[in-house]
């Protein structure tokens, strides 16, 4: 920021929750500095922090299965946080009941979609199981690039949800085709007509992040290392910079989509 400009802060104030996992009905009340939790092992420290990402993110940051995080023999669960936002109090509500669609709720007011929430409180997760950004496949790292770009680009949601759906419908399609022994590759080419030009906008959109990233992650890692250490980040894919490109790229793995059943 400017050397005039005005900073504005987000505030969780007070966060009440019942029957979510181990906290049968619990009333915790913040400040505005940094706040510490302490307690015994498994006295629940890390499930307020999971309330919180659930508040910011609309789901669990361990287990994104709604109904699991009820607590043992409940049927339902409640979350709701008070925050201050732009100087202003909001208030923000998860309910979740056993086979009912979870609802969600800022200011009392119900989302028709949970993507339109996505972005309004953003917030990081830090946790032990973050290792596994290093030591898993690549589709977790994707996760968390797409994570982190769609709190601050609503553009790129809505593409990535586009892209998600066209491709489990085509998915569909090619297990489809294996159960009946068919193979119509005309019936693909709508689908490959959604996919290819978001492809390649999310591509460019990753890559766009990762080179804005890393600049401030090299200065983290030589103040970690006292500069004794080097270290790079690069985004690679196979995906092609062109729809024209991408499409030939699609079409040249139609034989393996076949045979796996799968987009590959």
């Amino acid at each position: 920021t400017g050397k005039n400009s005005e900073i504005r802060i987000m505030v969780l104030e007070h966060l009440h929750l019942l029957h979510f996992k181990n906290h049968e009905g619990s009333d915790l009340t913040f400040g505005k500095e940094v706040n510490c939790l302490l307690g015994d092992n498994g006295s629940g420290k890390t499930n307020v922090l999971d309330a919180v990402h659930y508040l910011c993110h609309t789901k669990s940051y361990f287990n994104p299965i709604d109904g699991q995080n009820i607590a043992h023999g409940e049927q339902h669960m409640l979350i709701q946080g008070t925050f201050v936002r732009h100087d202003q109090q909001e208030k923000v509500s998860c309910a979740v009941e056993r086979g009912v669609k979870k609802v969600f709720r800022r200011n009392e007011k119900a989302y028709d979609r949970l993507a339109d929430h996505v972005g309004r409180f953003p917030a990081v997760m830090i946790a032990p199981a973050d290792a596994v950004l290093i030591q898993e496949g690549s589709e977790t790292r994707r996760r968390w690039i797409d994570s982190v770009i769609s709190q601050f680009d609503r553009e790129y949601l809505s593409q990535l949800m586009a892209y998600n759906k066209a491709l489990n419908q085509r998915n569909t399609l090619l297990r489809y085709f294996a159960e009946n022994r068919r193979w119509d590759a005309e019936a693909l080419e709508p689908w490959d007509a959604q996919l290819v030009p978001l492809a390649v906008a999310i591509r460019a959109k990753r890559a766009e992040f990762v080179e804005r990233f890393v600049p401030g992650f090299l200065e983290t890692y030589r103040e970690i290392t006292n500069g004794a250490e080097t270290v790079s980040v690069r985004y690679l894919t196979e995906v092609a910079t062109t729809e024209e490109a991408v499409h030939q790229q699609w079409s040249e793995a139609q034989n393996d989509d076949r045979r796996l059943r799968r987009t590959t």
